[in-house]
């Protein structure tokens, strides 16, 4: 199999809808064991890799898929996660077309204001509070999709029935890689499965009124911010002397590549979710692989936004907080295409504020929870942010918070 091996991977990221005030749906694009197979992967070494700005407070050892068939346990592929069998579910569905061409009755509108954030299997919150804009519920992809081209949405339809009688409404995210391995970001196999479960769950939920923003990723291996696979450090992966990038060059990685799969992706997120604004974190990717770190984000959304309309596209940030710059940010840093991208842009608060100085860098340094979250409302205002996602615990305990935030984003 052509693989590129890895130790440690503890975040995969699912399919998400966000309620407006609403809630938003995620399921980790983890394959089913038959696809697995047929998928050439890439791993690394995330144990050295896992930087401070990926979002702790979710559940990622939650449940992990079984290894890959033909996999021994010689196979040098570790997880600090106890490998479980995922449970069988219930109530699964036929298979809707994975080629929907809905037309949109209007242009669809950008959403604004504060998203709670609901971790795996945890009770909604928020959807009372006037100061709650918008609600973020996740399920993985295997749940979704106990076995390849059998659907069970009772997860997702109890969300929307419990969110339903409220009024509010919801968002959608989708974004893809595997929790031990990494499928080739452009190999095709994986382009045609991912595709086709975003037609699925477009075609089940696209048509409620509910619904309004849809998300989808292409280059992102253990965060919505992409953590690319660029490192040149030697890390004791086989091909011995080898590094992530070295190991993605030697896979076949190309610029062209990169951006053809992002743009299948566009597409079939445009095209299964027609009344929906379409959101995509960004992050780079650096030397050797790219001699310009935002090129492929840039160009995906240009082309993107070319095609579909420039509001129908939303570049976001999953790394929002208290330590991020204060726009307008360095013509050359990291937060440049982010700030280019406005108006249509959004974004995911790092962490919870309450309980935690990550936030802040991981040190409060005097700075009560509540400030800290205040502060990272003024920063994100600064960049004319439409939405923030901010974690469930903060809506809970910081109150006086929220309603600052509510009262300034998106206005």
């Amino acid at each position: 199999m052509n693989q590129i091996t890895k130790k440690k991977h503890r975040r995969s990221r699912p399919f998400r809808m966000s309620f407006l005030v609403g809630a938003l749906f995620c399921a980790f694009l983890t394959t089913t064991e038959r696809a697995f197979s047929e998928i050439p992967v890439i791993a690394a070494d995330l144990a050295w890799v896992a930087p401070s700005v990926l979002l702790a407070s979710e559940d990622f050892d939650s449940v992990t898929p079984p290894a890959p068939p033909g996999w021994s346990s010689t196979t040098p592929v570790t997880s600090s996660a106890a490998v479980r069998t995922p449970t069988p579910r219930p109530r699964p569905t036929p298979n809707p077309s994975l080629s929907p061409t809905p037309t949109p009755s209007a242009t669809p509108v950008l959403p604004t204001g504060v998203f709670s954030l609901t971790g795996y299997g945890r009770q909604i919150k928020g959807l009372s509070n006037p100061d709650v804009d918008g609600i973020s519920i996740r399920d993985k992809w295997w749940h979704l999709e106990p076995s390849e081209g059998v659907y069970d949405w009772s997860t997702l339809d109890a969300y929307v029935a419990q969110i339903t009688p409220t009024g509010n409404t919801i968002s959608y995210y989708d974004s893809g890689h595997t929790l031990k391995t990494i499928p080739l970001f452009w190999n095709q196999t994986f382009l045609d499965k991912k595709k086709a479960m975003i037609a699925a769950v477009g075609a089940r939920y696209s048509g409620n009124p509910l619904v309004k923003v849809a998300t989808a990723s292409f280059a992102n291996r253990n965060s919505e911010d992409w953590s690319m696979l660029d490192s040149t450090r030697i890390d004791g992966i086989p091909p011995a002397g080898s590094s992530e990038a070295s190991r993605m060059l030697a896979a076949g990685y190309t610029h062209a590549k990169m951006v053809d799969a992002g743009m299948q992706i566009m597409d079939a997120a445009t095209a299964a979710w027609p009344n929906q604004v379409i959101y995509l974190a960004i992050g780079r990717i650096d030397r050797p692989l790219e001699q310009d770190p935002d090129s492929v984000a840039r160009d995906v959304r240009d082309a993107t936004r070319s095609r579909w309309g420039a509001n129908r596209l939303v570049i976001g940030k999953e790394i929002i907080s208290n330590v991020m710059p204060f726009a307008p940010p360095d013509p050359t840093g990291a937060w440049a295409l982010f700030y280019n991208s406005r108006p249509a842009i959004g974004g995911q608060n790092l962490a919870a504020c309450y309980g935690s100085c990550r936030m802040n860098g991981g040190n409060c340094n005097g700075l009560t929870y509540d400030q800290i979250l205040r502060g990272t409302v003024d920063h994100f205002v600064s960049y004319g942010g439409k939405w923030l996602e901010i974690y469930a615990d903060d809506v809970t305990n910081l109150p006086g918070a929220i309603h600052y935030a509510h009262g300034l984003i998106g206005h």
